[in-house]
C-alpha cells in the first residue's frame, strides 16, 4: 500500500508544482535534557533531541501538498522512570523517517478533505492550550492505545467541517495494521463544540483487527472514548481538562483524567504552565503525574522552558520520582 501512495503524491506534488502554487517550509529541533532523582531503572539522566523539516506548497486555494521529515537521536527518556504514561512527548526508539506525506482539498472555507500518511494526534484528541506541556497524555490520551501516532503514522483518509463557531465534525480512516495495510482499520470520529472562549471535544475511536484481552480471550475489534475542554477564563488564564476511557481489557489502562491551566504571564513571551494527570489501571492501582512548566521565547526563533515533573508509580513498592528536563526548541 505506503509503495502505491508514495509515488501518487509525489506525482500530485510535480503537478500542483506545474501551476501557480506558494511554497513553504520550516526546520526545527527540539532539545531535551532530563535528570532524575527518585526511582531509577537503568539511568538517571537523558539527553536527546528531535529533529524536524516540514515542507509545504500551496497550490491555489483548494490544494495543499506537504511533508515532514523526523529523526529522533540520543537517549530514550522513557528508561529514567518507566511510568505509564512517559515524561516526553519527544521520546522514542532512533528513528529517521518521512514522517507526514499528504494531499489536501479544500471544498470551502469550512470543509476539507486529507489523505496520505498521517499524524492522527495532529487533528483528533488533542487540547491546543495543552501544546506547552511535555509530557505524553497532554498529546495524546493513554487509553487511545491503538491511534496512529508519534512514533509511527499511518496511511489514512479524512474529512473535517470546521466552521470557525458551532459545531465542527471530523472523522477518519487511518491503516490498522503496520500503518499501510487496511485489512485492520482504525477509525475516530470527533465532534466540536468551539465559542469565542471556550472549546470542547467529544470523541470515539473503533479498531478493527486482532486483539487478546488480558485473560487471553481473542477479540475483532476494540474500542474507546475522549472528551477535552479548554475554558478561556480571562485574557491571561485558561482551564482545561481531559476524561477517556478504554472499554476493552486488552491493556492495564482504564481511564484517564487531566486538569491543567496556562497562564500567559504579564511579562510578554512568558508562560507558565501546570497539570495534574491520573491513569488508573484494570487493578484500580493509579499512577499520579503532576507537571509543571515556565515557556520564555527568548526570541522568535528560540524557546526555552524548565520542566518539573512528579510522578507516583501505580506500584506502591517504588518511590515517587521528580524528574527536572530543560527543553529548547529551535525553529528556522
Amino acid at each position: 500500500m505506503a509503495r502505491k501512495i508514495i509515488p501518487l503524491l509525489g506525482c500530485l506534488w510535480l503537478s500542483a508544482a506545474s501551476v501557480a502554487a506558494d511554497f513553504s517550509q520550516q526546520f526545527s529541533v527540539i532539545n531535551d535534557n532530563s535528570w532524575l532523582s527518585g526511582y531509577e531503572d537503568q539511568q538517571s539522566q537523558a539527553s536527546r533531541a528531535l529533529f524536524s523539516w516540514d515542507l509545504q506548497l500551496e497550490a491555489g486555494p483548494q490544494w495543499l501538498v506537504a511533508s515532514s521529515l523526523k529523526a529522533f537521536r540520543g537517549r530514550n527518556g522513557e528508561l529514567l522512570t518507566g511510568n505509564i504514561q512517559g515524561i516526553s512527548n519527544i521520546d522514542a526508539a532512533q528513528f529517521s523517517k518521512i514522517y507526514e506525506l499528504y494531499v489536501q482539498y479544500k471544498f470551502d472555507d469550512n470543509s476539507r478533505l486529507k489523505c496520505g500518511q498521517v499524524d492522527a494526534n495532529l487533528e483528533f484528541a488533542f487540547v491546543p492550550v495543552a501544546g506547552g506541556f511535555i509530557s505524553p497524555p497532554l498529546g495524546i490520551t493513554p487509553t487511545a492505545i491503538a491511534l496512529p501516532t508519534y512514533y509511527d503514522p499511518a496511511a489514512s483518509c479524512s474529512v473535517f467541517y470546521e466552521p470557525e463557531h458551532g459545531f465542527q465534525w471530523m472523522a477518519g480512516v487511518f491503516a490498522g495494521q503496520e500503518h499501510t495495510n487496511f485489512s485492520s482499520q482504525f477509525m475516530v470520529a470527533e465532534g466540536r463544540y468551539v465559542s469565542a472562549t471556550g472549546r470542547t471535544s467529544y470523541g470515539y475511536w473503533h479498531h478493527h483487527g486482532d486483539w487478546t484481552t488480558l485473560n487471553d480471550q481473542q477479540l475483532r475489534a476494540i474500542s474507546g472514548w475522549y472528551l477535552n475542554h479548554q475554558q478561556q477564563v480571562s485574557e491571561q488564564l485558561v482551564l482545561f481538562a481531559v476524561w477517556s476511557g478504554l472499554n476493552d481489557d486488552v491493556d492495564i489502562l482504564h481511564q484517564h483524567r487531566m486538569l491543567g491551566l496556562v497562564w500567559e504571564l504579564p511579562i510578554a513571551g512568558h508562560q507558565l504552565g501546570l497539570m495534574h494527570s491520573t491513569v488508573t489501571a484494570q487493578n484500580r492501582q493509579s499512577e499520579q503525574m503532576i507537571e509543571g512548566y515556565w515557556q520564555w521565547s527568548v526570541t522568535p526563533q528560540l524557546q526555552l522552558q524548565p520542566v518539573l515533573q512528579w510522578i507516583n508509580h501505580t506500584d506502591p513498592a517504588l518511590d515517587a520520582s521528580l524528574v527536572t528536563t530543560l527543553r529548547l526548541i529551535a525553529q528556522f
